[in-house]
């Protein structure tokens, strides 16, 4: 009796092959097939990272096919998108369906429906420090900080910033609602979304503004953006930058992938530069119209990759990315606030961060930040920018190494078989010298801290290095 109890709690435990083989293979090809018309960082994986593709194109497949479950299958899979040490590359397997008309989730709060979800701060608990004091205000709910003396004449202001992203501060979004006279319960589109995201944003970069004039008034000699385990957020980062910095910060150039998403989404700037151009034409609207016409030409001239996984391989004579036409911020790297025109439709195709109110320069004194290997996506953007424009000095540990990510949604797959979601960037950020900042970002002190620190050593091991750059 007890035997077949085992065996019955056996057959119920272990992973049943829902796929076979076959289907599994043919999920994989559509992968390479994917990758091929569409996966930004390709070449790098190539140039950069050295990868034999046809070498773990062949390994994974011979996995897939010797795969006796659905578990081994997936996770064959899941090492073959390892081996490009990518943070915008994965598949989804925890896909869920939605039935269409009235669900219980479409009763929820505006705000949680629009992603607005509380996240701890994190960070490196300076407080563990006898030199640390925290100050606190109506702000530091949003970024905790305080002064951390490091000497009579080494006084450092430090501001935790855990996400790029206003999305993390649901009373924010609850501020936005009413000051737009939107109820709590209303249905809300993307350009109501929209309106609402950047409300709040701009109520998290005035908390960020105060924050940092707090820290200036409590005797802060140095400013340090700690933003160890920040996996990136959303455009916010723009303003959060130059709020931080007096040195106005050029932002990155923008390679972008040949594909019908990128086509279409330039088409929408284009219409919106048409329209300022039939209501007051200008030299600097007819070069930015110029401008995306040629984009869009690009972004629509066909690039076959598909020779990289075959056996031999061989290089196309086609790039699949287009750059040197955009930068992260669109055809301007930098705009003083208030330069662009309110009304401007095009605005933020010319300067991405017009969109948001914010003021350049707030703080003055010299800037230091704190990364580790979890500082990641739009993170990467903020350090890389501060950096790249001798704004900032970075103390810790190599960042991830994710980039640039999704625009506009990304180009999200479905694999036919398993149903999963396939993820790929279609972007790329270049630093000033070039080089792809999905290779993440080697700070100028490196900190040695280990997997198994104390909170304290972490702390400890942070002030040290940060007292050898700050003068």
């Amino acid at each position: 009796m007890r035997s077949r109890i085992a065996l019955l709690l056996f057959l119920i435990s272990s992973p049943l092959h829902a796929l076979s083989n076959d289907a599994w293979l043919e999920d994989f090809r559509q992968i390479l097939a994917e990758m091929s018309s569409h996966y930004a960082n390709l070449d790098s994986a190539i140039e950069d990272r050295h990868l034999d593709l046809v070498a773990i194109r062949k390994s994974a497949e011979s996995r897939i096919a010797a795969a006796k479950n659905d578990a081994e299958a997936k996770e064959a899979i899941d090492w073959f998108m390892r081996q490009f040490c990518d943070g915008h590359v994965w598949v989804n397997w925890n896909v869920t369906s939605t039935n269409a008309g009235t669900t219980e989730e479409d009763r929820r709060p505006l705000c949680e429906r629009l992603g607005y979800s509380r996240r701890e701060p994190g960070g490196i608990d300076f407080s563990q420090l006898p030199g640390y004091t925290p100050v606190r205000d109506e702000d530091s709910q949003f970024f905790p900080g305080g002064i951390l003396r490091l000497s009579a004449r080494k006084r450092l202001g430090v501001i935790r910033i855990h996400m790029f992203s206003e999305t993390v501060h649901p009373e924010l979004c609850t501020q936005a609602l009413a000051s737009l006279e939107i109820a709590p319960d209303a249905e809300c589109d993307f350009r109501c979304g929209y309106r609402v995201s950047i409300t709040a944003a701009n109520l998290l970069t005035a908390a960020l503004e105060r924050r940092v004039e707090a820290l200036h008034r409590a005797g802060a000699t140095a400013l340090v953006i700690d933003i160890t385990g920040n996996g990136g957020g959303s455009d916010w980062v723009e303003p959060a930058a130059r709020v931080l910095t007096s040195v106005p910060l050029r932002s990155p150039r923008l390679a972008f992938v040949r594909h019908p998403h990128w086509s279409g989404q330039l088409r929408e700037r284009l219409a919106d530069i048409e329209a300022d151009l039939s209501a007051a034409p200008t030299p600097e609207l007819e070069d930015a119209k110029n401008k995306i016409v040629a984009a869009i030409a690009e972004a629509e001239r066909p690039c076959d990759r598909s020779s990289l996984w075959g056996e031999p391989s061989k290089r196309p004579d086609c790039s699949l990315v287009v750059s040197g036409l955009l930068h992260s911020t669109g055809l301007r790297a930098h705009a003083k606030p208030g330069t662009i025109p309110e009304t401007s439709a095009s605005k933020g195709t010319i300067f991405h961060a017009s969109h948001y109110a914010y003021r350049e320069g707030v703080n003055r004194l010299p800037l230091f930040v704190l990364t580790d290997g979890l500082t990641a996506s739009a993170s990467e953007l903020f350090v890389a920018m501060l950096r790249d424009n001798d704004a900032a000095r970075v103390a810790g540990t190599s960042t991830l190494g994710a980039g640039c990510g999704h625009t506009n949604g990304g180009i999200r797959s479905t694999l036919k078989n398993s149903g999963a979601k396939l993820e790929l960037p279609d972007c790329i950020r270049l630093r000033a010298d070039g080089t792809n900042e999905v290779l993440g970002i080697v700070p100028d002190v490196l900190v040695p801290w280990r997997s198994r620190d104390s909170a304290f050593q972490r702390a400890a091991k942070a002030a040290k290095a940060l007292d050898l750059i700050v003068k």
